[in-house]
């Protein structure tokens, strides 16, 4: 048996955890042992991870092999196609979670930092400029004709404000907006997993700090949620593009539509977008090769359906062609003002002010570096010759670094602050055990989604940092916790009754 491929994987985890201890010394020095705190926990934490990885490096291969057996073990029992659970409890979960969230949304809303040189001030400004020019109509006519110059934040929230540009009105927008998004999202989830599924996905975004904080201040990410919510939807009801079935149409031009009124939104869903077309075509490539044997699930006859059990491995090229071309083509239609302004005014269809600040060290007023840098390719050619290759391969890794640090931090509740950490810590088993449950293409799109936005914003890290970059990524994380919360109390169970 090959071992090379968990050994590896063990390197990579001892060499993370490493560097993330040594990151937490280079902040914190001697403190981390003269004034104990939730930092001095983590940093112990990390040397445990390293040490344990350190020992998967170095394992005889007899133990690997016991180990990778009950893991193989332990998958299959997990992937075996399970009832949905319906059960009052979910009803009252559903149900308490839109009370929950209400509650916390109007004790946070009074709590949130002023519109004063931030985000929200940027967009309250716009707000106001486009209402005084004549509202939405007149900035759809601005968009098309090259008229409208502001390339940072978006149009359709912008549009939407423009009603009401005031400070407090803006708050509850946002608020409607992450209401929706929770009813539309848990619904959805209930449908495909049941209805405890569900109810445990809402009360873990109503008590959600990053979730609650975001959609109570006049930023763009609650109304970008509701698009991220019906797209995740959408993706959990399309079939295995293996399986020899009609091409779903239908829920490809949704996503595609979808996708273009997220990127009206925030210029995040890009990488949306990169990620659905490579989701895609990674059904062109046959991975069994690439999977050891033994992590390989083995199709039983009682479970001859899902992504691991289908006779096809991979999917014809023209089938994957016409895929991405309907999503392509629906996410033109529905962008179309945004996409023309930005050829006729910047040259480029996706132009976006930030992307200048990709190939900065420290953050710069985006405009400014238009006027200085001149045409993009200029900045990243300018940024090339001016940095080492170790230089930039130090500021990725640090970037990862922080970014996996963030994610685990913003699946943690209300009122924590960075202890928020540990919770996301405990939540982490239970997402790789719903990674695990679900055999359906949504896993696939969400690692690499998930990969996508870690290596983009790890990069973006010298300019900015928060959680607001791996928003799109928090529903269907919290939805694949949920997932494997209820996927682990029935093994449990199963177990226990045999």
């Amino acid at each position: 048996m090959n071992t090379v491929v968990p050994r590896l994987i063990s390197g990579v985890f001892a060499g993370i955890t490493g560097l993330a201890v040594l990151e937490m010394l280079r902040l914190k020095g001697s403190t981390l042992v003269q004034q104990p705190s939730l930092a001095t926990i983590l940093a112990a934490c990390g040397v445990m991870g390293t040490l344990v990885g350190i020992v998967g490096c170095l394992m005889p291969r007899r133990y690997w092999k016991i180990l990778l057996s009950n893991g193989q073990q332990f998958y299959s029992a997990l992937a075996l196609p399970r009832p949905m659970v319906n059960h009052w409890a979910g009803s009252l979960l559903l149900s308490g979670s839109l009370v929950v969230y209400f509650i916390v949304l109007m004790n946070i809303l009074p709590q949130q930092p002023p519109p004063d040189n931030n985000d929200q001030a940027s967009f309250l400004m716009q707000a106001k400029a486009v209402q005084e020019a004549g509202g939405p109509v007149t900035l759809a006519q601005q968009l098309m004709a090259g008229e409208y110059s502001e390339a940072n934040q978006h149009p359709l929230y912008v549009a939407l404000l423009s009603y009401f540009p005031n400070y407090e009105t803006g708050k509850r927008l946002s608020a409607m907006c992450g209401l929706c998004a929770l009813l539309i999202f848990t619904m959805g989830i209930a449908r495909c997993y049941g209805n405890l599924v569900g109810g445990l996905t809402g009360i873990l975004l109503s008590i959600n700090a990053a979730y609650c904080q975001l959609t109570a201040r006049v930023v763009c990410e609650g109304l970008l949620l509701i698009f991220v919510a019906a797209l995740w939807l959408m993706v959990l009801r399309i079939p295995d593009f293996r399986k020899p079935s009609r091409l779903p149409s239908l829920l490809l031009i949704g996503i595609g539509l979808t996708l273009g009124l997220a990127w009206l939104t925030k210029g995040t869903a890009l990488l949306l977008m990169l990620g659905l077309v490579l989701w895609l075509c990674s059904y062109t490539v046959n991975w069994n090769r690439c999977i050891p044997a033994i992590l390989q699930q083995q199709p039983t006859d009682d479970s001859m359906t899902g992504e691991n059990q289908t006779k096809h491995t991979t999917v014809p090229l023209k089938r994957v062609v016409i895929g991405v071309a309907l999503v392509i083509g629906s996410f033109t239609v529905i962008a179309a003002p945004l996409l023309i302004r930005n050829v006729r005014v910047y040259g480029s269809p996706t132009f976006n002010a930030n992307s200048y600040l990709l190939f900065e060290d420290e953050f710069s007023e985006p405009h400014a570096l238009i006027k200085e840098r001149g045409s993009l390719r200029n900045a990243a050619q300018n940024y090339w010759q001016s940095h080492t290759i170790s230089e930039m391969i130090k500021r990725e890794v640090k970037g990862l670094l922080w970014q996996i640090f963030i994610f685990l931090r913003s699946l943690g509740p209300l009122p924590f602050g960075e202890g928020r950490l540990f919770f996301g810590l405990l939540a982490l088993p239970f997402l790789i055990v719903g990674l695990m449950s679900e055999s359906g293409p949504s896993r696939r799109l969400y690692l690499i989604c998930m990969l996508l936005f870690c290596l983009a914003f790890a990069w973006y890290l010298p300019i900015a940092a928060g959680e607001r970059f791996l928003i799109p990524l928090l529903l269907p994380s919290l939805a694949f916790v949920s997932l494997g919360l209820v996927r682990t109390g029935q093994l449990l169970l199963v177990r226990r009754s045999g």
